[in-house]
């Protein structure tokens, strides 16, 4: 799933903390952070730092990778 902005990372994040069968509260224990800030982090409406982001990501045995992004072709006029 590529990730460019807020809202996919919150979904990604929360897919993930699904799976796992966390709840919010459960990772933001196991990030060190507060529930409040998973919540936000979820619904896109939070520019985490870095530091927040990888411990989530630690909390969710997530990695960060970093790819070209792939080329979309897109024809405005073709709608």
């Amino acid at each position: 799933m590529a990730i460019r902005g807020n809202k996919d990372l919150g979904a990604a994040i929360r897919r993930a903390r699904k799976a796992q069968q966390l709840s919010q509260a459960d990772l933001a224990r196991k990030a060190s952070l507060r529930q409040p800030l998973i919540s936000d982090l979820e619904n896109g409406t939070s520019n985490p730092t870095m530091d927040t982001v990888f411990k989530v990501l630690a909390a969710l045995d997530l990695d960060l990778t970093v790819m070209p992004r792939r080329k979309v072709d897109f024809d405005p006029t073709d709608y």
